[in-house]
């Protein structure tokens, strides 16, 4: 449950920072969030993609463990 709300939480920081940047601020705070969008967009759509790998092999394999070495990533706490 842990990485779902992990999960939800980056993506709902990330509609704050579009709401944000839809303000015009100033162009040091535009940067800064938008350097920060982008390392949560890069962080979210890396859980995805692990997922939909996870998903391809259950799917392939039939339902059972999938060792996350396998997937080539440890954690979504980054």
């Amino acid at each position: 449950m842990e990485k779902k709300d992990n999960l939800a939480a980056k993506m709902k920081r990330l509609e704050e920072i579009v709401g944000k940047l839809n303000e015009n601020p100033e162009i040091e705070e535009a940067v800064k969030l938008y350097e920060e969008g982008v390392r949560l967009s890069l962080s979210i759509k890396t859980y995805l993609e692990d997922a939909q790998t996870k998903i391809r092999i259950l799917t392939e394999e039939g339902e059972k463990t999938v060792d996350p070495e396998k997937l080539g990533r440890k954690d979504f706490n980054d």
